[in-house]
């Protein structure tokens, strides 16, 4: 495209969209930045992608508007955090238009030639976990797998906030006919068989491969013979890479497709074998939960469901023996961290196996099961129509309640383990990469983000358009609910897991360092503090002229609201994370013993205690006349209260 055939800044389409700045172009399109003006009061910006088609044959021309149609749909179909969404598709007097997601960020072709070394190796492992996620999504597409067949460098898009995008999805490469031996791709990237016109998804291993080598390597495969990665070595020209990455390359370079990954997923899962595994304790992975949520829904029970629940029918009471307590139980395939949400006369709850579990209370029929990539241990919230929950594949996602199908979703740079908080038509959520993010409720868009200095895994408190958040870098955060700016910072010295909670303008919250603190809503400064012999992990709950917590040294503590006076303390375990959940007089707590114990929260005194055997680190959860807990052999549990 001439230079003079540009766009100019100020154009406006479509009575919408504002052209700004060139940010791409290639031989038949061009890619711009623009504002959407519908947007007035904040700046929106879209990517717009430019199609003009010069074919002189009109049979061509044809088949390329027919080709780019299609295209545009089945994009206009996917869902997955690291592909663009496609907002709008138009043509105007000739020129043919696609509005997408506008992706903050520069490729990763121009990252490797600005860097003076090769990209390192747990970096990127981070980066292709992320990319094969996209690829598996796409290879698992149905009613067909899609193939991307132009992975390379310059079509991965590293985001300001450390994430992953795929970009450009060959839309104006599929105009000419798809007809065997016709070459779609990159020369040095593309598979030996793309070079026929065999497209499969084996092929974008390859891809990925070469990829992967060039990061490695810094050594570009377009100025190499094609097929020579084996001439090449990875550790040849880059010592500092292990074997084990080394070998993960060349088995996804291999010449013929059957020695290569027989999968995405293969693939994924053999770079996380080579990735250390992360510290799977207590203390550093539960997440404390939000308040229960107010928000009811319509339930429709007849929605589709994305798996059939096949294996996680609730269990009969009899297999207890004479146990009459527990009511019923459904077994997920790893363990129960996060608590559960009850909403009318159903129940939602995450586990470790990637599922988010819908089920009914009264029976614990499950009605569908969602899958994230990771474990869920983030709490869902119940927010109109939709379920807002976190998960450690680095993903919020937005679930239509009566069917478990994603209506949106919104990438972070890493694991999500705070639960999300409504602020009137929008949602407040921590993640491990140190910010608090507000997302806009219907569509999932970032209204705003404010960073912490260490993860934030408290979930977010909303309280008079301010957010009250802890962080792993020791600190009480208070932003302002409306734009994210920083009211205060209260220093309590170690991690903030604990999920703080306001009364009276005063904020209770636990730490780390053993702490139960009081601070004031307004300023930030601290009013008590009282100190247990454990960390304090679990959320405090307030209750009358009392707050009460549990603590890792096994205690339940209740303080006075007012001055931090002891009324008192009950040893009912070795070790305590749950929070505690408040109805009438008593309060239900779960311990890493096992147990899940009812007190008198007049005097603390147990009123019943009863023995799951394996450890409890989600909150117990009211449901009726029962109490809904998770454990940590993977069982959610319906015990009578």
């Amino acid at each position: 495209m001439d230079g003079q055939d540009l766009l100019q800044p100020g154009t406006v389409l479509e009575n919408r969209y504002e052209i700004q700045r060139v940010i791409g172009q290639g031989g038949m399109s061009t890619v711009y930045a623009a504002r959407d003006l519908r947007f007035s009061h904040v700046e929106r910006l879209c990517a717009i992608k430019e199609m003009v088609d010069r074919a002189r044959d009109n049979q061509t021309r044809v088949l390329r508007l027919a080709n780019f149609e299609r295209e545009a749909s089945l994009l206009a179909t996917l869902s997955h955090p690291a592909i663009p969404k496609i907002y709008d598709y138009f043509s105007a007097a000739g020129p043919i238009y696609l509005v997408l997601e506008f992706v903050d960020g520069q490729d990763l072709e121009n990252f490797i030639a600005q860097a003076s070394e090769p990209v390192p190796e747990p970096t990127l492992i981070d980066w292709s976990v992320q990319i094969l996620d996209v690829l598996s999504y796409l290879h698992e597409h149905q009613p067909e797998p899609i193939v991307f067949r132009d992975m390379k460098p310059s079509n991965i898009m590293l985001r300001t906030d450390g994430s992953i995008s795929l970009i450009d999805f060959g839309i104006a490469r599929t105009f000419q006919p798809m007809q065997r031996g016709t070459m779609i791709g990159t020369e040095g990237y593309a598979p030996p068989e793309q070079y026929r016109g065999i497209s499969e998804p084996r092929g974008d291993i390859y891809a990925m491969g070469a990829t992967l080598h060039h990061l490695s390597t810094k050594s570009d495969p377009r100025s190499e013979p094609p097929f020579t990665f084996a001439q090449r070595m990875p550790r040849e020209l880059n010592p500092s890479l292990s074997v084990e990455f080394e070998r993960t390359i060349l088995r996804a370079v291999a010449y013929s497709a059957s020695d290569r990954f027989p999968s995405a997923a293969a693939m994924e899962q053999a770079l996380l074998d080579i990735r250390e595994q992360d510290n799977r304790s207590i203390h550093v992975l539960h997440a404390p939960e939000a308040e229960a949520p107010n928000d009811e829904i319509e339930f429709v029970t007849t929605g589709s469901i994305d798996e059939p629940a096949t294996d996680e029918q609730a269990e009969s009471p009899a297999e207890y023996g004479s146990d009459e307590r527990i009511i019923w139980s459904i077994q997920t395939a790893d363990e129960v961290r996060g608590s559960a949400t009850v909403s009318g006369d159903c129940g939602y709850i995450g586990s470790y196996d990637q599922h988010l579990y819908a089920f009914r209370t009264r029976d614990g029929s499950i009605i569908w099961r969602f899958r994230a990539h990771r474990g869920i241990v983030s709490r869902p919230l119940v927010a109109d129509s939709k379920l807002v929950v976190g998960s450690e594949d680095h993903t919020v996602y937005a679930i239509h309640a009566s069917s478990g199908r994603t209506a949106w979703s919104f990438r972070t740079a890493m694991p999500v383990r705070s639960s999300a908080t409504r602020y009137g038509e929008a949602i407040v959520i921590g993640s491990d990469d140190g910010y608090c993010y507000c997302l806009d409720l219907e569509q999932g868009s970032l209204l705003w983000r404010q960073r912490t200095w260490g993860p934030v895994r408290s979930t977010p408190t909303v309280i008079d358009d301010k957010i009250i958040v802890g962080s792993d870098d020791g600190a009480l955060h208070a932003f302002s609910a409306v734009d994210g700016r920083q009211l205060w910072r209260h220093s309590l010295g170690q991690e903030v897991l604990s999920s703080p909670v306001v009364r009276n303008e005063t904020v209770y919250v636990g730490c780390n360092n053993g702490g139960l603190y009081a601070v004031d809503l307004e300023s930030g400064s601290r009013r008590w503090m009282v100190q247990t012999q454990g960390p304090v992990i679990a959320s405090p709950r307030v209750v009358s002229d009392i707050v009460v917590v549990g603590s890792a040294d096994g205690k339940v503590h209740a303080i006075g609201t007012s001055d931090g006076s002891t009324h008192w303390v009950s040893q009912i375990a070795t070790q305590i994370t749950s929070s505690v959940t408040i109805d009438g007089r008593s309060g239900f707590v779960g311990t890493v013993d096992g147990y899940v114990v009812c007190l008198d929260l007049q005097n603390g005194d147990t009123r019943w205690s009863h023995k799951l055997g394996s450890p409890i680190v989600s909150t117990p959860i009211k449901a009726g006349s029962s109490i809904i807990v998770g454990a940590m052999n993977g069982k959610v549990y319906s015990i009578r209260a």
